[in-house]
């Protein structure tokens, strides 16, 4: 889940770096490192915290001409100065920068240590470095290649020798990696939004690279050259930046409706017909976290349009479950990234069983897009922050048109619910201020739906979870006095969502059991105010009317919302919560 970046430039590498690991912060921020090298050598820097520390931290190298950068999220070792990468073999030779984890490292350092060397970490990365310094090979391309031969587990590295050759070396298995050279610069990445405009490679697994100023030579794990064709990904050419807000996730919030938009005008000519013709007998949703939820979402519309069966799955528990699978199974994998590396396994188990794998994804050429029959673009955009927003509305918003997709008269009517609810929720954002006040200061709080309302729930106690650091439990509203309830102390928060009126007085019961032992109730209803008893709520959202099947797409966004106040008045940084990262391309 860390960022790492390469760069050989002769003017401005040390600052190209720093602008590229600015935009990896949501891979990790718990350390950061940069090692520059000029005619005099390798120059190495390293801090705990942000990048902006790691700036004042590093002196300016004006004639550094080969640089590689790293933004961590600690794995093996705490989070520490001494374990920040870059990190250098122990005689100096080689400084690596490493994305992934080495599961035999343990092995790996007990026989270096025989031979002699000295770990100076406590991280797995080392010994990559310490590889890299025990053989010397004429083609310094093999000497990387035998290296990752002793490794297991997943790596995207980039290792720079300590000579006056303006090369990166770079390796890949199962962590994604990108190169980008143009006009005598040269910039490696875990993400192409570091990358100008233009074409860049993206790297498969077990292939290696030698980067220079305006070349890049390719080899497999034979050590035999390859051709590799560039792609260009119009994702990557949009703003990443602020626009003026205080935090990317307030921005991507209200970037929700022009997503939605996107996604409408993305899809309402996509070719479904080969989808069409799938026989399928049952379907399995199966994604990590956020993308979890959007699959209990995406079931429900399946079991509804479709009369089918279908399950959501947490793709960590998919990996080593008794699933049944065969060829007549559907299974949609979701992940913003589409490097999830716990989606990517379930996705790759997958497909020993079944052709039928469609994956959603932020991403047109990230791994499980790569290893997909069809790909549907969730067409979400850029989003930095690490809890995850616009990109949720989108997914739910995308399996909603795929469940529709099998008939096209209900297709098109789906794109239209699709573009009327992104012109509601254009109009529709409010301010949560005392609502957020009232519950900043709580050790504990529940939510509480029915049916889609609790996957509502489910998401909404994530978010603020993630960012407030409160602890947050979502619960089906009928199963409180099956244990729960004696949970509830006096004033405790429980924030009720309801929306459907079908089963509302069932809620409204379950809510008043938990009033009636002293909690504190909050309302967010798009039910008319006597239905739902409104004077017995310490606070009501009420919600514009939009389509009964997409409500919980517009229910999420004031949840998403009191998540970014709460975590604000509390002093947190809403984009990078603490021992959280955004891609989590590790297991």
């Amino acid at each position: 889940m860390c960022g790492i970046v390469g760069v050989i430039d002769s003017k401005d590498c040390q600052k190209i770096v720093f602008e590229g690991l600015k935009k990896l912060q949501y891979r990790g921020y718990d350390s950061a490192g940069i090692c520059l090298k000029n005619d005099k050598g390798l120059h190495t820097y390293k801090t705990k915290g942000t990048i902006d520390s790691l700036i004042k931290k590093s002196p300016e190298i004006k004639d550094a001409y080969v640089a590689i950068g790293h933004t961590r999220w600690a794995t093996h070792g705490e989070v520490s100065e001494k374990n920040a990468h870059p990190i250098t073999s122990l005689n100096g030779e080689w400084a690596i920068v490493h994305n992934g984890i080495i599961e035999n490292f343990e092995e790996l350092k007990d026989n270096l240590v025989k031979e002699g060397h000295v770990f100076k970490t406590e991280t797995d990365s080392e010994v990559i470095a310490s590889l890299l310094s025990l053989k010397n090979f004429k083609n310094d391309v093999e000497n990387l290649i035998w290296a990752t031969k002793k490794l297991k587990g997943s790596y995207a590295f980039c290792a720079m020798k300590n000579d006056k050759e303006r090369s990166i070396f770079i390796a890949k298995n199962k962590s994604p990696l990108y190169i980008y050279c143009k006009d005598n610069t040269s910039i490696v990445a875990s993400d192409p939004i570091c990358f100008p405009e233009g074409e860049y490679y993206k790297m498969e697994d077990l292939e290696f690279a030698q980067v220079s100023q305006s070349e890049v030579i390719f080899y497999n794990i034979k050590g035999e050259k390859i051709i590799k064709q560039p792609i260009t990904n119009m994702a990557v050419m949009q703003d990443v930046s602020k626009n003026g807000y205080e935090h990317f996730m307030l921005k991507e919030i209200y970037e929700t409706p022009e997503a939605l938009q996107n996604l409408y005008t993305n899809l309402k000519d996509y070719d479904f017909s080969k989808i069409k013709k799938w026989w399928i007998n049952k379907v399995k949703l199966i994604g990590c976290g956020t993308a979890f939820h959007s699959c209990l979402m995406g079931a429900r519309f399946f079991k509804k349009f479709l009369k089918i069966d279908a399950e959501a799955i947490t793709a960590s528990e998919f990996r080593y479950d008794y699933e049944i699978l065969d060829s007549t199974t559907l299974c949609i994998f979701v992940s913003q990234s589409g490097e999830t590396a716990d989606t990517i396994a379930a996705a790759e188990k997958a497909k020993k069983f079944t052709k039928k794998i469609i994956s959603l994804t932020n991403v047109a050429h990230s791994t499980l897009a790569s290893i997909s029959s069809i790909t549907l673009p969730i067409s979400a955009g850029p989003e930095i922050a690490v809890a995850s927003t616009k990109a949720y509305c989108c997914q739910v918003a995308a399996l909603y048109l795929l469940a529709n997709a099998f008939t096209e008269k209900r297709f098109d009517k789906a794109l239209k619910k699709i573009k009327r609810l992104s012109n509601i929720l254009e109009r529709f954002y409010v301010n949560l201020g005392k609502f957020a006040f009232d519950i900043a200061g709580e050790n504990s709080i529940f939510f509480i739906g029915r049916g889609a309302d609790y996957v509502t729930a489910l998401e909404g106690a994530l978010k603020l979870k993630e960012i407030s650091y409160i602890n947050c439990n979502a619960f089906a509203a009928g199963e409180l006095k099956h244990g729960v309830l004696t949970l509830i102390e006096k004033e405790t928060p429980v924030i009720v969502i309801a929306t459907d009126k079908k089963i509302i007085e069932k809620t409204m019961n379950s809510a008043f059991e938990a009033k009636a032992r002293g909690a504190k109730l909050y309302l967010i209803t798009a039910l008319p105010p006597h239905l739902v008893n409104i004077e017995k709520f310490e606070m009501c959202l009420s919600l514009p009317n939009v389509d009964k099947d997409l409500i919980c797409v517009l229910t999420t966004i004031p949840l998403q919302l009191l998540a970014y106040n709460v975590a604000v008045m509390k002093g947190n940084n809403p984009d990078m919560p603490r021992n959280l990262a955004k891609a989590v391309t590790v297991e």
